[in-house]
């Protein structure tokens, strides 16, 4: 049973901790997490979820997940993608990308620039099966053929500039049609 702090809209912690699959009220939201990883030829990291996910299973995202009771976004974001890949980095390594608010779920995504050896990746038994590098346009092509977890351009709606500037991308339209989705 994973334990997690419930926060308001804002993004505070209201003191409540609740098992993770507990239903929440409507003024009470789950930290989400992510972090994306840019290699020095501009390519983006991706998992691939394991088949046997409730949610989404199957799909492609980036290492993500939720942050346990007690702990900071930061810290929770470097938690999973250790535990989705056996890939460590420190604090001082990453930059805050944007934040999120779809209920129930609050989104704090993060980046950080490094290489990794595809044959060096560790997977999460039950949490991912798969990893690649993939370019900028092959992102976006993924993303417009719906291969990604949804949630994943969901909460990309609340920083897609941000993500853009970071991948190197900023004058980029390929991801235009997020903000369409907006409104949705």
């Amino acid at each position: 049973m994973e334990q997690i702090d419930i926060y308001d809209q804002f993004g505070e912690p209201t003191g409540v901790v609740r098992d993770k699959e507990a239903p929440l009220g409507p003024d009470e939201y789950r930290m989400a997490v992510g972090m994306w990883i840019v290699d020095k030829s501009g390519r983006l990291f991706l998992t691939r979820r394991s088949p046997k996910k409730r949610y989404a299973p199957g799909k492609w995202e980036n290492p993500a997940g939720h942050v346990q009771a007690g702990e900071t976004p930061i810290h929770g974001v470097i938690r999973e993608l250790f535990e989705e890949t056996g890939l460590t980095v420190a604090e001082s390594q990453i930059q805050l990308l944007g934040c999120s608010c779809s209920w129930p779920y609050l989104g704090r995504d993060y980046g950080v620039y490094m290489n990794v050896n595809l044959d060096e990746v560790r997977f999460q038994k039950g949490e991912t099966c798969g990893a690649k590098w993939v370019t900028f346009q092959e992102f976006a092509q993924m993303a417009q053929a719906g291969e990604f977890a949804p949630s994943l351009t969901r909460h990309m709606r609340g920083y897609r500039q941000a993500f853009l500037e970071f991948t190197g991308n900023s004058h980029s339209q390929a991801l235009d049609f997020l903000i369409g989705e907006e409104n949705k």
